[in-house]
């Protein structure tokens, strides 16, 4: 019976660990979402001969953007 517990308190253990790793990769789809929500509305009225140039500026500016925004919440707490 001490065996069964033990085996079932592993199982448990197993599984709380999927389930986190899977809450986990939902938390980070849903900012890779907005990340490139933020990426298309920038760059929906930019021609395809500018589309490489003003992608990489984009993206650079919204990562500066989100890491500046997160530093000032750190600094506050």
């Amino acid at each position: 019976m001490i065996t069964y517990l033990k085996m079932k308190y592993f199982e448990w253990k197993v599984k709380k660990m999927f389930y986190g790793t899977i809450v986990t990769f939902m938390n980070n789809q849903t900012e890779i979402l907005d990340l490139l929500q933020n990426l298309y509305t920038a760059l929906k009225d930019v021609p395809v001969d500018e589309l490489q140039k003003e992608f990489v500026n984009k993206f650079a500016e919204i990562i500066h953007n989100e890491q500046f925004h997160e530093v000032l919440t750190i600094k506050k707490i």
